[in-house]
């Protein structure tokens, strides 16, 4: 009957097509081969229908088969399974066809790649990278398993090959799927120069069990989600585990480098039972959220200097002789618990911790502006525990040590138009180094001058005060210091910045004020109590000569009698003003206000 379909079991009886199933074919007796399995009958998701085709690709032993003179063809909607294309779990090496399927997967982008349940075994690294790839298995029962030599197991590597000008690739999606290595993997999963992608429930397996051991490795990966996804031996069993669970860090694209890997969510993520969970190099703008980095042997999580910007949300970090050890600048930890160590590494710059439950934190020499607030240390009872803060300018507000139940009472935050920073102490050498204020606002800061100089005082205390928060500017002139000396229960010294020229003569000369009156002199202001209250002069007022001039004797003795009246009446005016300067000289004295 005309327009039947030739059946046949597997692969290798269509390729046996006989010259009379050919010539149906041809002729349009038969409309095409419903294959049954690939390697046996049923060993496929259901048969599928192969037509005849003049298309001039060549047979890749799925899609398009050559047999007797003829191609026959399938046309894949939507997605297409490896099965088709001669993968199984059944092969001791997969790299061929699975090779063959991924070029077929570029080649018809609009297709989503199938991989069976099961462990399919590859002995050659693979890459599989283009425009809106798409790989999806059946969860953590598909396992690539790599058997081969090389240090890398799996690509996802745009820039292979390229150039300085390679661009990244966008849209990938990958699912479902366990990558795993061998005892000599170095690196399990290679991820390179993609964007925009999206992996979920993606999981590493075995890969090398030594410092240079890695199971995910990110090299300038940008903007990808990775949803459920990790390395975990207690998930994903593993008989060589990976020495760091994920390596994030920076790619080269032909000769340059390609940048930091930035802006990637990793959500839900497990990297457990390794040597390091999370090993973060060249890292900025990543965000953790929820997931753990426990039972590592070494690190929970390693946050390298290079790094900025990093936020971990909700992260569980437990089970680590070291949860955290972060030396990058802008890192931020919210509602996070570190079950033994937070180390906070000298390089450290602005790293803030808020609402965490801690063991023991370290904060090392060099690190500058940690702000550890409404958190709680001495947490765990198995846990170490204590603070070592060497750091510079750490604020600690509302943390609570667990086992007593008391705060830390080193910061305090005021609620106006000024407001302090951290109240720990710094050593300065000079007048001239800055304060280093982080508050916008202004604020004040205890110092200790430690060096004599031209005119501050030697080994004095200070205070520094400024009202619009430009610490760090030498510039600024809105700089106040009150000065105390080592060697005097008694002198303030007072100097402000007039002028921004970053010199000495910016500021003005030291002005004394002295508090007891005893210590008062020509040369310093002193703090002194009122003088006495000095009468006002009581003498009344001489009246003027009226008497004309002298014209014979009688007017000449009138006159010599009018001004010896003007003089006793002056005498006594002298006399009452003299014991009213006098009284006033003396209260001035006993006030302090005068010399004595």
């Amino acid at each position: 009957m005309a327009n039947q379909f030739l059946i046949k079991d597997t692969m290798v009886d269509m390729r046996g097509l006989s010259a009379c199933e050919i010539l149906a074919l041809q002729s349009g007796c038969c409309a095409g081969v419903e294959l049954l399995g690939y390697y046996e009958k049923g060993d496929t998701p259901t048969p599928i229908i192969y037509s005849l085709s003049t298309t001039l690709l060549a047979d890749n032993g799925g899609s398009i088969v050559e047999t007797g003179g003829i191609k026959l063809e399938h046309q894949f909607i939507e997605h297409v399974n490896a099965l088709y294309f001669g993968v199984s779990v059944s092969l001791t090496d997969n790299a061929a066809r699975l090779a063959v399927f991924f070029d077929y997967l570029k080649e018809n982008k609009a297709l989503e790649g199938i991989l069976p349940i099961g462990t399919i075994a590859y002995s050659q690294t693979l890459n599989f990278v283009f425009e809106g790839a798409k790989l999806r298995g059946q969860g953590k029962g598909t396992i690539l398993k790599f058997t081969g030599s090389a240090d890398k197991a799996f690509e996802i590597d745009a820039f292979k090959g390229g150039t300085e000008t390679t661009q990244f690739i966008n849209n990938i999606t990958i699912s479902d799927i366990v990558f795993s290595g061998n005892a000599n993997t170095t690196i399990t999963l290679y991820l390179r120069g993609i964007a925009r992608s999206k992996f979920s429930n993606v999981w590493v397996g075995d890969g090398k069990n030594s410092s240079d051991g890695y199971g995910w490795y990110l090299a300038s990966v940008q903007l990808t989600q990775f949803l459920g996804c990790g390395c975990s031996k207690y998930l994903t069993p593993m008989t060589s585990v990976p020495y760091a669970g994920i390596f994030i860090g920076l790619g080269q694209r032909g000769s340059i480098t390609a940048g930091n890997s930035t802006n990637n969510t990793f959500y839900q993520n497990y990297f457990e039972g390794l040597g390091i969970g999370v090993l973060m190099s060249q890292a900025d703008e990543n965000t953790f959220i929820g997931g753990s980095a426990e039972a590592n042997s070494v690190y929970g999580i390693v946050v390298g200097k290079d790094c900025k910007v990093n936020t971990f949300i909700g992260v569980g970090l437990e089970a680590n002789p070291v949860d955290v050890s972060d030396s990058s600048s802008y890192s931020t930890y919210t509602n996070c618990y570190f079950g033994n160590i937070l180390r906070i590494g000298s390089t450290a710059k602005q790293i803030s911790v808020v609402g965490a439950m801690i063991g023991r934190i370290e904060i090392q020499d060099g690190a500058r502006y940690i702000e550890i607030k409404n958190s709680v240390y001495n947490r765990f009872k198995n846990g170490a525990k204590g603070i070592v803060d060497l750091g510079e300018r750490t604020s600690f507000v509302n943390v609570e040590d667990f086992d007593s139940e008391k705060f830390i009472k080193q910061n305090i935050e005021i609620d106006g138009t000024v407001a302090s920073d951290s109240y720990k102490v710094k050593e300065k050498n000079d007048i001239l180094t800055p304060i280093n204020s982080i508050n916008p606002i202004g604020g004040f800061s205890p110092i200790i001058v430690k060096e004599a100089a031209p005119f501050w005082p030697t080994l004095g205390v200070a205070l520094g005060v400024d009202r619009t928060g430009n610490f760090n500017d030498t510039n600024s002139i809105s700089s106040f210091r009150i000065y105390s000396k080592s060697n005097t229960l008694d002198e303030l010294y007072f100097t402000k910045k007039l002028f921004g020229t970053g010199a000495i003569t910016d500021w003005s000369p030291l002005r004394r004020l002295i508090h007891d009156n005893n210590l008062a002199t020509t040369t310093v202001k002193g703090i002194v109590s009122q003088s006495a209250v000095v009468a006002n002069v009581v003498a009344s007022n001489s009246a003027k000569s009226v008497l004309n001039d002298a014209a014979d004797l009688a007017t000449s003795v009138a006159l010599v009698n009018d001004l010896k009246s003007k003089y006793n009446q002056a005498v006594d005016l002298i006399n009452e003003l003299k014991a009213q300067v006098n009284t006033k000289l003396q209260s001035d004295r006993a006030s302090g206000q005068q010399a004595s």
